[in-house]
């Protein structure tokens, strides 16, 4: 039985429900008319009572009142209202690019859109949304905002919208009846069933949420004694009365009633879970939450227990995922406390996910690397959890794990560009540790890096230095290496480039003697650059080949690699190497598949800018209108500056677009753009890559782009230091060993038999095998115990 619904965003920006949604009709009716009269509506009502899936099924109804669509930014694994304007600029697909603040950047985005922003949770983070919600309202005049809270944000033009339970005689039977058929088939109420199943609807008091959790007692108890035992249980708990239990408490106890009936593994299992911010998979749970009584090897098989008894929402992908519902988990979060054991528990899940960043980031670059970037993504709350555990501590050795977990996502904060939240997370971890040493000397450089891409040069500088002087201090050739590549960066930024290239010069004889390819890998694309911007071809192909071998040994990185094809790209247009336009053009759609791989707009965005500009001048006038759109979105979502301001690089693409809207005349030329800014970046990605020179018809069945993996055909590099770029394939991880058993188990799933089949095998519970089945799809990827036919 699944609750809630999946947080794949699809239409509009709104995750899908996985379950139906029942009654509400006069509701969904007065809070969309309320859209018509007021810009911020809350839903207001106890925990339970289902006002997150009133939301989106208002908001959904809602979607042909606003063109730019709808967002739905969830808050409730968020615990610092400082990063609620990054938390609400990543669900909008913005990055911090530039020197502005993400609440400004927020501001410049909507203020032209007209857009419905569903803030879903609020309550403890009431002063901040107030805030924002309250910004909105005065400067983004086309955006509406939808909030679920307990409790008003009491914002001047607050239109609060009382969310009650469901009327027990009606939408509430109905509800129980669609859950109860879902995991008791066969189910109907009927003139016979009515009376206990409004009794139990009415003992609920229609909290929905207390419903979905008392419904699945149907598994193993008929109704009659469902019904008995609720009786009973209430009326023991509410000392004998028999009045209506106030709904507060009705949803306690129903949350009590759903722990108690979990078996003692799986209520200790509930409790460690509360740790995890937002979702989680098996490994991570096995990782964090196995231990005394609960051995890592068992946890498996009680979260499936957890799962059955909907306290744990599976949620479906490439890889199964797992989420404790919000009041489920603030449940979890109070037991884990009552036990004495919340501070383990929290070091715990720290430990795992500052080995799972160390783990990224060396190397850098590897064959999973595109695979880890995703990851660090996909785990950002957890990783905000664990920085926050890290960075508040008073103990020195927790501090300063707390400060290089900060360090290790540096990749992360410069690819989604969320480097301002990256520089709040170093420099508050720098206040924590003061003393020399390596972390310190590390975290200074990448922060001085961080600032630099921000555009803040001045103030990046004086970490750069800091880090230079210390490395060398104590002896930290890596360290020293590092920071005088990045102050080399800093000159190339302020454009003396004499400067730059001595820095640049050094710090790869330095990576070269300690054979740090990743560091050689970074500088030269560095330095590629440098060499791009005044046209020196044979520069830029010494230094990016260097590159490109120093990457040799893993074929499927695509960051840096990306980066080197795109500056050699570069070069040859600052050359005017017209004659070399084939080989220019094919480097740019080579870096961008790989752009793709890892979701890099910004070096997107610089390689579309190309590849319009070469299309301009090859006179294909529409290609470079809509490649023009395509970057200038990815420019606006980035909210940087253009071109990082390059005056030359910003006079080509003046000139492109002149001779495209010459070429074209306005009108067409407008239309051209926009539907190109109205491209994501894997269709826009796969058109540019497909050579594409006019888009299809919005709605057209001719629309050719595919929207997955990306491939370019492999050609002959004409220049030297070339590396042949062979399709990554990223589709399969590479597992972690299986243990004897699940080896075992393995083999006879190849053989064709099924779980129970396994179970009787083994002289197993078929929970238990269901439990190894599951383990094995996990760590080896799979989605499909057929694939494991085969395995060795």
């Amino acid at each position: 039985m699944a609750l809630g619904y999946v947080r794949d965003q699809q239409a509009g920006g709104l995750p899908l429900e996985v379950t139906g949604f029942v009654g509400r009709e006069q509701e969904l009716q007065e809070i969309g008319a309320l859209f018509d009269r007021a810009r911020l509506v809350s839903l207001i009502g106890p925990g339970g009572v289902g006002k997150t899936r009133l939301a989106l099924r208002t908001a959904r109804a809602a979607l042909p009142s606003f063109p730019d669509r709808a967002c739905f930014v969830e808050l409730s694994s968020l615990h610092d209202p400082v990063l609620l304007p990054h938390t609400v600029a990543a669900a909008l697909g913005l990055s911090e690019q530039g020197d502005r603040d993400p609440v400004g950047l927020l501001v410049s985005y909507l203020a032209a859109k007209r857009l419905l922003l569903v803030l879903d949770t609020c309550e403890h983070l009431l002063d901040a949304c107030a805030m924002l919600a309250d910004l909105m309202l005065r400067m983004a005049p086309g955006v509406t905002v939808l909030a679920t809270s307990r409790q008003p944000l009491d914002v001047p033009g607050e239109f609060v919208y009382p969310i009650t339970p469901l009327p027990t005689d009606r939408e509430a039977v109905q509800l129980f009846a669609e859950r109860a058929a879902a995991v008791a088939p066969g189910f109907a109420v009927t003139d016979a069933n009515r009376k206990d199943v409004t009794s139990v609807c009415r003992r609920l008091d229609g909290m929905p949420l207390a419903i979905e959790l008392a419904v699945v007692r149907l598994r193993v108890l008929s109704l009659g004694d469902l019904a008995a035992r609720l009786e009973n249980r209430f009326q023991a708990l509410t000392g004998g009365r028999r009045g209506a239990v106030p709904r507060h408490r009705t949803l306690q106890d129903a949350i009590d009633w759903s722990h108690d009936l979990c078996t003692p593994r799986e209520q200790l299992l509930w409790r460690r879970l509360s740790v995890f911010a937002g979702e989680f998979d098996a490994e991570a749970a096995e990782t964090v939450c196995g231990g005394g009584e609960l051995p890592p090897e068992d946890v498996l098989e009680q979260l499936i227990g957890l799962v059955d008894k909907s306290v744990v929402l599976r949620i479906d992908g490439e890889q199964a995922r797992y989420r404790l519902l919000d009041t489920l988990r603030e449940y979890g979060a109070e037991r884990l406390t009552q036990s004495g054991e919340e501070e383990a528990y929290r070091r715990a899940h720290f430990d795992y996910f500052a080995a799972f960043a160390e783990r990224a980031d060396r190397p850098f670059h590897s064959d999973r690397q595109a695979e880890n970037l995703r990851a660090l993504a996909r785990w950002l709350q957890n990783f905000r959890i664990a920085m926050e555990y890290g960075t508040s501590t008073d103990d020195p050795e927790l501090a300063l794990r707390g400060l290089d977990l900060a360090t290790r996502l540096w990749t992360h904060w410069i690819m989604t560009g969320r480097m301002q939240e990256g520089a709040r997370w170093l420099e508050l971890g720098l206040a924590n540790v003061k003393h020399d040493c390596l972390e310190r000397v590390e975290a200074l450089h990448r922060l001085g890096w961080i600032l630099m891409v921000l555009g803040q040069c001045d103030a990046s500088e004086p970490y750069v230095l800091e880090s230079l002087a210390m490395a060398e201090r104590i002896g930290d050739r890596r360290g020293a290496a590092y920071a005088t590549e990045f102050r080399g960066c800093l000159a190339l930024f302020r454009e003396q480039l004499a400067e730059a290239h001595r820095d640049l010069d050094e710090a790869r004889r330095a990576f070269r003697t300690l054979r740090d390819h990743d560091g050689l890998a970074i500088t030269c694309f560095i330095q590629t650059f440098g060499a791009a911007l005044v046209g020196d071809v044979e520069h830029a192909w010494e230094v990016s080949g260097e590159g490109l071998r120093a990457l040799e040994s893993a074929p499927d990185e695509c960051w840096t690699r990306s980066y080197c094809l795109l500056y050699r790209q570069l070069a040859l247009w600052m050359a005017h190497e017209d004659s070399r336009a084939e080989e220019r053009d094919r480097l740019g759609r080579e870096a961008l598949a790989l752009k793709l791989a890892v979701n890099d707009r910004l070096g997107a965005a610089i390689t579309m800018e190309l590849l319009a500009w070469s299309a301009a001048r090859s006179q294909r006038f529409e290609r470079a209108a809509w490649l023009l759109g395509a970057a200038e979105a990815f420019w606006t979502r980035i909210g940087g500056a253009r071109l990082f301001n390059v005056p030359i690089l910003n006079a080509e693409r003046d000139t492109a677009v002149s001779a495209a809207r010459t070429a074209l005349g306005d009108s067409v030329y407008g239309e051209l753009h926009a539907r190109g800014g109205a491209l994501d970046l894997a269709e826009s990605v796969a058109y540019a890559v497909q050579d594409t020179d006019v888009l299809p018809k919005p709605g057209s069945s001719n629309t050719t782009a595919s929207t997955g993996a990306v491939s370019v055909p492999s050609t002959q590099q004409t220049a030297p230091g070339a590396a042949a770029l062979p399709a990554p394939d990223r589709t399969t991880a590479r597992a972690p060993g299986l243990t004897n058993r699940e080896r075992q188990v393995a083999a006879l799933v190849a053989e064709g038999l099924t779980n129970r089949q396994i179970a009787e095998r083994l002289v197993v519970s078929k929970r238990t095998a269901d439990a190894h089945v599951e383990h094995i799809l996990n760590k080896l990827g799979l989605t499909s115990r057929t694939q494991i036919t085969g395995l060795e």
